[in-house]
């Protein structure tokens, strides 16, 4: 038991007397809303927030033991969210085939008891997923690929990501972990539960960004229509990882397929090159670049395992 608080008042002392509001920031607990906004006579279009909960965080090792789904409306023209389809909801556990670890389970809360036997029916998941215009996960690059392994559906949608391809930093954010987003906007959920983190991804999307004063989902949509492109900082030195991770660039493993290299993803990879070039290798050399864009099968981690293989 400490013995210094870090703060003076209890709740009960905060609601009862005048408090200066400039130290003090109310946080509620998310309750997302039947709908966010009343249906027009738009064209609407179905959406889906995905989330897995996983045995660990390596792609090509761990397996799904949680799926949710929640599908939405949203106005094509407007990008509006309308209706949040909470009946058509699906969340299910299924029993990996490695054993879930210690850290996976004191983070998720699931254990190897509560996944024994269990299984996700193929044709529930693809009923949800059938006639929907994007799938939408926080860090697609990692739920994509795992999902693709046991459901065929999800090779066949687009895809777009709120964790990658909203520029968070740029509008304000420390961090963009779902978890933390919420609380900059004032409201808080109990986080690595897939059907949590679903409603979370969800309400984010119908939050406002700061600096360009609009919706996330609107900014995600028209990013998804950009494309964007897969660089390996082939034989980059050693002395430059730090330079490298600072970028923004990540380490793929010897231990994984076509392993052993710094990769990135980005919209404008003139500049990406002419970066690597001047502060990477001091020099001019040949990097090859894979265009890919949220309309294709290829995303992130799935396409660049197919771009290193087609280059080795």
């Amino acid at each position: 038991m400490n013995k210094y608080k870090h703060y003076k008042n209890d709740i009960s002392e905060i609601i009862n007397t005048d408090v200066n509001q400039s130290d003090w920031k109310l946080i509620r607990k998310l309750h997302l809303p039947k709908k966010y906004n009343d249906p027009s006579s738009e064209e609407t279009k179905k959406g889906i927030v995905l989330d897995v909960e996983a045995t660990g965080l390596s792609i090509g090792h761990d397996d799904v033991i949680q799926l949710a789904l929640l599908p939405f409306e949203y106005e094509t023209s407007t990008g509006r969210i309308t209706n949040i389809k909470k009946d058509k909801a699906f969340n299910g556990l299924r029993e990996p085939r490695i054993p879930i670890s210690e850290e996976a389970s004191l983070i998720t809360g699931i254990t190897n008891e509560m996944v024994l036997n269990k299984t996700i029916d193929s044709n529930s998941v693809e009923e949800i997923i059938n006639n929907t215009d994007l799938v939408i996960a926080h860090n697609a690059s990692y739920d994509r690929p795992m999902v693709e392994q046991h459901w065929n559906c999800f090779k066949n949608v687009s895809w777009a990501c709120t964790f990658k391809s909203i520029n968070w930093l740029k509008e304000g954010f420390s961090s963009a972990k779902l978890e933390l987003l919420g609380l900059n906007y004032g409201w808080f959920y109990a986080g690595h539960d897939a059907f949590n983190d679903c409603e979370a991804c969800l309400a984010l999307l119908a939050e406002t960004l700061p600096l360009r004063n609009e919706t996330v989902f609107s900014v995600l949509r028209e990013y998804a229509k950009n494309p964007t492109y897969l660089i390996k900082a082939i034989d980059a030195p050693y002395s430059k990882k730090n330079i490298l991770r600072r970028r923004g660039y990540k380490w793929r493993p010897a231990d994984q397929l076509n392993g052993k290299v710094w990769w990135t993803e980005t919209n404008d990879y003139e500049e990406e090159l002419a970066w690597l070039n001047k502060e990477i290798y001091k020099r001019e050399i040949n990097i090859p670049i894979k265009k890919i864009t949220a309309f294709v099968t290829c995303f992130s981690v799935i396409a660049m395992c197919l771009y290193l293989r087609s280059e080795s």
